[in-house]
């Protein structure tokens, strides 16, 4: 009666058993080794079942069989047992696994978005190990024989190959940090830009045990680098010709202006030349007379040579050249070219500025084309309105430790509220027979030295007041 209790508990303990191995199968994959296992409780049942079957058909059994069943009634509850806290903690780890995979296809799918790769180089066995991604960068993806760091080096293109190598010795050996872009070279593709970072692990006596790399294919950024700046330099150039053809319309509407003053001094060395031939012809010219007709005549010739050298500096056309500019000075060499092409009695000039102005850092036409055109359109907006009172204020001074701020103000009727947004596009105008540029270009000339051209509203002067920035300091 015993044996039959003990081996009804042993088939009953197992068939649980049997049941939670196929569950852990279940949730592990059906993995070989949870599968063994529920193969060894599935034939220890059999086993029970037979043994079960002679029992009931009345065979006899020895106490040595009674001691087995005992036995393995035991290990059947201390295999449940241990199954049931086994459960959870499979369970988990089944659970983690799967995550790890996830989290493993996540950042193989990270480096084939971002064109990223990894490596690792054990320098005291030698070997090296990397990303797949790395991997075909290299070209090496199938052949894994190739992949090593002596392959990595011999595929960096020649020309950066030195600097790769010192480079890396300064990481292994100085202790510096490893950041390059280079160049690589793979056969039958085209060359790729990397961006290469490493980390050395050094063991207790500083000698270096690990690096750890990583690098990222940045070709189609520099390529993208390289287009946008072959880009800005024609968006420049198209500048400098769209300034320059400004400057020649601003030169258009000064002609008859400019005409009238070289004519002045023209005939006035004509008078002196026609009067001093008469005066050696009649023999009756002292040498101090002779002098005094000479300098006349030099200084004449002088005052139209610097009217023809103000007209070609305003409209030559060459590369920007940076210099330091004395801002006192070209603002009196820009009066004086206004004045030499405008003869009005209205128009006056008052200047302020600061002693110690400090010279700023630009290209000398481009600043005198900027404060020109502030200036007749100034004086363009007062003669519409037909002003008797024309002033034009230039006020500069220091604004900061690194810019200079000039404004140029004036008296006429000021700007209309319903145009004052749209004043510095390209092509808006509110004059009759303006093309709409010259504050544009204005505005980008000053924003290319990092400074700010803009209108000044709200005050209660009557007129418009415009103000810009120069840099103090070079770059």
């Amino acid at each position: 009666m015993l044996y039959g209790t003990l081996l009804i508990s042993s088939i009953l303990l197992q068939t649980v058993a049997v049941i939670q191995s196929i569950y852990l199968l279940r949730i592990t994959a059906w993995r070989s080794p949870w599968l063994l296992l529920v193969l060894a409780i599935t034939l220890m049942l059999i086993r029970q079942l037979s043994e079960f079957y002679l029992y009931l058909s009345g065979h006899q059994f020895h106490s040595p069989q009674l001691f087995a069943e005992i036995l393995a009634t035991i290990t059947s509850l201390l295999l449940l047992i241990a199954l049931t806290h086994l459960q959870p903690i499979i369970a988990a780890a089944e659970t983690v696994r799967k995550r790890l995979n996830k989290s493993k296809r996540q950042l193989r799918q990270a480096q084939r978005m971002a064109k990223l790769g990894f490596w690792e180089w054990d320098i005291i066995n030698n070997e090296f190990n990397c990303s797949d991604e790395m991997a075909c960068m290299l070209g090496c993806r199938k052949d894994k024989t190739d992949r090593s760091f002596q392959g990595l080096l011999e595929r960096v293109h020649q020309q950066d190959r030195i600097a790769f190598r010192e480079k890396m010795n300064s990481a292994l050996y100085e202790h510096a940090i490893f950041d390059i872009k280079h160049r690589l070279i793979i056969k039958d593709e085209p060359t790729r830009n990397l961006w290469h970072q490493a980390e050395v692990i050094y063991d207790q006596a500083g000698r270096p045990e690990y690096v750890y790399g990583i690098l990222q294919d940045i070709t189609e950024q520099t390529l993208a680098q390289q287009r946008l700046a072959e880009t800005n330099a024609n968006l420049r150039q198209q500048q400098i010709e769209l300034a320059h053809s400004t400057r020649m319309a601003t030169l258009g509407e000064m002609a008859s202006g400019i005409a009238h003053e070289i004519n002045q001094p023209l005939g006035a060395i004509l008078i002196y030349a026609n009067g001093g031939k008469n005066q050696l012809a009649k023999s009756s010219l002292s040498v101090s007379e002779t002098g005094e007709l000479f300098e006349q005549i030099v200084s004449q010739a002088e005052r139209a040579a610097e009217i023809i050298k103000r007209m070609r500096s305003f409209v030559r056309k060459e590369d920007i050249h940076i210099q330091k500019i004395d801002l006192g000075a070209l603002i009196k060499r820009v009066i004086a070219f206004i004045h030499a092409t405008n003869h009005s009695h209205k128009l006056i000039f008052e200047t302020e500025c600061d002693p110690a102005l400090p010279q700023v850092w630009a290209d000398t036409i481009q600043i005198e084309q900027v404060i020109t055109n502030l200036i007749l359109n100034a004086i363009e907006s007062m003669q519409q309105a037909n002003s008797h009172y024309q002033v034009i204020r230039i006020h500069a001074y220091a604004q900061s430790e690194d810019f200079v701020q000039i404004s140029i103000s004036d008296t006429g009727p000021g700007v209309a509220e319903d145009i004052q947004d749209r004043l510095f596009d390209p092509f808006f105008t509110s004059k009759t027979k303006g093309l709409g540029l010259g504050l544009s270009i204005c505005k980008t000339i000053i924003e290319n030295y990092d400074g700010k051209l803009e209108l000044l509203t709200g005050s209660s002067q009557a007129g418009a007041t415009f103000q810009f920035t120069l840099p103090i300091k070079q770059g």
